[in-house]
C-alpha cells in the first residue's frame, strides 16, 4: 500500500488475535479454515480470513474515510503485545493486560457481520411497517407527501402517483440498506455497555492439554450462554448482566477464557474433554467458519462424544449445528 493510500481491507476479527491459533503465531503463519456454507476446508494465512472491504470505512465530514481502521489499529497493536505475554506466561496477566483483552472481548461481541445484518434486518422490518401504514390511505399518503416536501426531502416536481407507490410497497419491491458509519456508530455504543459488565465478572483461564491442536476460534468467537442447559429463545437469551451465564474466549490454541459471576479468578490445566466442549461451544457459535491449528483438533457438541476436526463438515450439516 503507497503513503498516503487508503485501507480498503478491514478485519473484524484482527489478524494480532487469528495468528494465535496458529502454529508460530506469525501473520504468515498458516491457519486450518472450515468454511461451513462453502462446505470445504483449506488453510490460509490470517490476512485472508474474517475481512471485508470497507468494513469499518465512515462517511464523515471532515474525517478520513479509515479514520475508525487506522484507530482500530493502533488498539490492535496494544492488544496483540497483551496477547503475546498472556500467552508466554500462560497467566492472565497485569490489569493492563486483561482490561485491554477484555475490550477485544466487546468489540469482537458487538462487531461482526451476523449482528450488523441482524441489525439491518430489524431496522428494515420497522420502516416497512411504518412504510404499509403510510399508504393504506391515500389521505395518510398525501399528507406524508407534503411533510416531506416542507421538510425539503422532495420537491414539488417530484410528483409520484399514490397508486404506483402504494403497489410498490405493496409487492415489497425494496429493501434497506443501513450505512456502514451508523453500524459502527451503533456498535461502539455496544461496547460502552458490554465492556463495564464484563469488567464484574470473574475469570477462569484454561490451558489446553499438552500434545493437542488446543483451542479453536471462529469468524464470531465470543459465545454467550447460560451455565446450566437451557432453551434459547426471545424471552429467555442470555444477558452480559445476567447470572448464571457464562462468556467463552479462546485466546490462542493454548489458552481460553471463561467470564462468570459465579466463579473464582484462577487458573485450570484443562483436560481433553472440558476443551472438547469449548471448541464445540466455539463451532455452533460460528457465523460461517472455524480457524484452528491444523484438522487434528478435538470437540464436542453433545458433551458424550468426542469428534476430530476433520469430522465437522459432517456434524455442519446436522440440525444441531443449523445455526451455523
Amino acid at each position: 500500500m503507497s503513503i498516503g493510500s487508503t485501507s480498503r481491507n478491514h478485519h473484524w476479527i484482527p489478524q494480532c488475535y487469528l495468528k494465535g491459533f496458529s502454529r508460530s503465531r506469525s501473520k504468515n503463519a498458516k491457519l486450518f479454515v472450515v468454511d461451513a456454507i462453502g462446505r470445504k476446508t483449506f488453510n490460509t494465512v490470517p490476512r485472508n480470513i474474517a475481512s471485508a472491504r470497507d468494513f469499518n470505512r465512515i462517511e464523515i465530514d471532515g474525517v478520513s474515510p479509515d479514520q475508525i481502521e487506522s484507530d482500530f489499529s493502533h488498539f490492535e497493536g496494544n492488544v496483540d503485545r497483551a496477547l503475546q505475554r498472556v500467552i508466554e506466561s500462560r497467566q492472565l496477566g497485569n490489569t493492563e493486560d486483561h482490561n485491554l483483552i477484555l475490550n477485544l472481548i466487546a468489540l469482537l461481541s458487538a462487531r461482526n457481520p451476523r449482528t450488523r445484518e441482524n441489525s439491518r434486518q430489524f431496522q428494515e422490518k420497522v420502516i416497512k411497517q411504518m412504510m404499509g401504514l403510510t399508504v393504506a390511505k391515500k389521505e395518510r399518503y398525501e399528507a406524508s407527501y407534503k411533510q416531506a416536501i416542507e421538510a425539503g426531502f422532495l420537491t414539488s416536481h417530484d410528483d409520484i402517483a399514490y397508486e404506483t407507490i402504494r403497489d410498490f410497497v405493496k409487492n415489497d419491491q425494496y429493501t434497506i440498506e443501513v450505512p456502514t458509519t451508523r453500524h459502527i456508530e451503533q456498535e461502539l455504543r455496544l461496547v460502552d455497555t458490554i465492556l463495564p459488565l464484563l469488567g464484574e465478572r470473574n475469570w477462569l483461564l484454561l490451558r489446553a492439554p499438552a500434545n493437542t491442536s488446543g483451542f479453536v476460534t471462529s469468524d464470531h468467537p465470543v459465545v454467550l450462554q447460560w451455565s446450566s442447559h437451557r432453551e434459547r429463545g426471545f424471552f429467555n437469551s442470555p444477558g452480559f448482566a445476567l447470572r448464571d451465564t457464562e462468556v467463552i474466549f479462546p485466546i490462542s490454541n493454548e489458552l481460553a477464557m471463561i467470564g462468570s459471576f459465579e466463579v473464582n479468578n484462577e487458573v485450570i490445566d484443562a483436560n481433553i474433554k472440558v476443551m472438547a466442549v469449548i471448541n464445540g461451544a466455539i463451532i455452533a457459535h460460528s457465523n460461517r467458519q472455524v480457524y484452528a491449528r491444523d484438522d487434528r483438533f478435538q470437540y464436542s457438541l453433545s458433551r458424550d462424544v468426542i469428534r476430530w476436526g476433520a469430522d465437522v463438515l459432517k456434524d455442519l450439516a446436522s440440525p444441531s449445528v443449523s445455526s451455523l
